[in-house]
């Protein structure tokens, strides 16, 4: 029923400023011959960024990152861990940094985006079938407004996540209804699906690689993603992120030349095929991952460990 496409809110952590870090007040061309210095913001967001347990250092952001800075041998590394929320507020003020798993939008005035390296489904309804059957369209799509207008139904989210415009909208419109629910904490987004899987809540908002990560870290479950009329099924561009700034152009013309150098290597694939085909979607459709050659179309391999 489901296209699978290979398509990534991971984002969280503790900040070491360093001089690259400090605001560009005097704006100036960075000399692509000097040894630049890059910080790397990472947060505790699983499947992007996994920092303890069986996976730990296998996200898709870990292994991608990883890769860069071996093919960057020419700049200076550091990995700061910090939460999402002063990730922007560094970004806001002009500070160098650089967060490897952005969604890529069509514009932004704080982030300045490689090329698209990887492609995830777009946000969807997760819940148990049972509860989604009744609200299934003849496509198999379901009406996430009506799911929250529906007064039998409890919506869960993370407290601090944001949505796309159109979903952000009916989420804000569900504010102070005692069947909408938050939670907190840096792994809210598994918190909110192990609700699900024993009947708490009803449904989320949510990427499918977020089950995907559930699966194989706690088991089978009968939950399911399912595409929404609001958003509909067109794939989601992610890419690196750094400062928009003269510094951020410079650091991300070399990023996409490790990209070049990356995307069609074993480890970078596996990464891949192992977050982003969910269980409960596989062989359902054909995968897509994006390779040096572009888009390519392919069945998604077996990538239990």
């Amino acid at each position: 029923m489901f296209k699978l496409l290979l398509s990534m809110t991971a984002f969280m952590m503790c900040y070491a400023a360093s001089a690259a870090d400090a605001p560009s007040g005097d704006v100036r061309l960075v000399d692509k011959a000097e040894k630049v210095t890059i910080t790397w913001a990472v947060n505790p967001a699983p499947p992007f960024h996994i920092f303890e347990g069986k996976y730990a250092s296998q996200g898709i952001g870990d292994v991608m990152l990883n890769s860069i800075i071996a093919h960057m041998p020419e700049a200076k590394h550091t990995i700061v861990r910090m939460p999402h929320s002063r990730i922007s507020k560094r970004v806001d003020a002009d500070m160098n940094l650089c967060f490897p798993c952005l969604i890529k939008r069509s514009r932004s005035s704080k982030w300045i985006y490689s090329n698209a390296n990887v492609e995830y489904l777009p946000l969807g309804v997760i819940a148990l079938p049972e509860t989604i059957a009744p609200f299934l369209d003849s496509d198999g799509r379901v009406s996430f407004k009506h799911l929250v207008e529906n007064s039998q139904l409890t919506f869960a989210k993370p407290v601090a996540r944001k949505y796309p415009d159109v979903m952000q909208t009916i989420v804000e419109s569900a504010k102070g209804n005692p069947r909408f629910e938050t939670i907190a904490g840096a792994d809210s987004a598994t918190r909110v699906l192990n609700q699900l899987k024993y009947g708490r809540i009803d449904f989320t908002l949510e990427y499918p690689a977020i089950l995907t990560y559930l699966t194989r870290t706690e088991g089978e479950s009968k939950l399911q993603y399912y595409y929404t009329t609001e958003l509909g099924e067109a794939p989601i561009p992610g890419a690196v992120g750094c400062t928009n700034n003269a510094w951020g152009a410079n650091v991300i013309e070399r990023v996409n030349e490790a990209l070049n150098a990356i995307v069609d290597t074993p480890d970078y694939r596996a990464s891949q095929a192992l977050w982003l085909s969910p269980y409960s979607l596989r062989d359902k459709a054909p995968a897509v991952i994006i390779s040096s050659h572009g888009v390519e179309a392919g069945n998604v391999p077996n990538a239990n460990p």
